[in-house]
């Protein structure tokens, strides 16, 4: 049993020592993506980060671009603008 955050975009995954990084991993893929031509909703339907925590079903915990985005601005990884809070990293 692994204890890391899994980040997947569809096509590759990510493993990161904690939710913070897998949601940076999501967060620069999500920007380079766009600024690649790919279209921002497709790529958040396929996205997710996979939690090493277990649910009440003994199942991993999958939170979608949504969730992950929602926990991350909870705990002050986002700023107002909705970008990356650097000095919130240099805590962790």
């Amino acid at each position: 049993m692994t204890n890391d955050w899994i980040f997947k975009d569809g096509t590759t995954q990510t493993s990161c020592t904690t939710f913070p990084y897998a949601y940076r991993a999501m967060h620069t893929a999500l920007k380079k993506g766009v600024e690649q031509g790919r279209k921002h909703d497709d790529m958040i339907r396929r996205m997710s980060i996979i939690s090493p925590m277990k649910d009440t079903h003994g199942d991993k915990r999958v939170y979608s671009y949504a969730a992950a985005t929602s926990m991350a601005q909870n705990s002050g990884l986002l700023d107002a603008s909705g970008q990356i809070n650097s000095r919130e990293f240099k805590r962790r």
